[in-house]
């Protein structure tokens, strides 16, 4: 059975910017670049134990990759 997708949302909430991994906040980060250098790190820690990765960042109701182990289109 393959590994559940671990996808990193960075995103500002509660005034900070913060990491959302399923529905659980890490954080807060100073600026938005702390915050995605650490989801960055995690999220290929994460790829080389095997697991399927991604980091988001959310903007308002949309989120951009901005890092994958994963061929999304395919």
């Amino acid at each position: 059975m393959p590994l559940p997708h671990a996808r990193y949302i960075v995103l500002h909430h509660d005034g900070a910017w913060k990491i959302n991994l399923n529905n659980k906040y890490y954080g807060p980060f100073d600026t938005q670049a702390a915050a995605v250098d650490s989801a960055t790190d995690t999220a290929r820690e994460a790829s080389r134990a095997g697991h399927p990765a991604s980091v988001l960042l959310m903007r308002g109701t949309q989120f951009d990759t901005l890092w994958s182990s994963v061929d999304e289109a395919g």
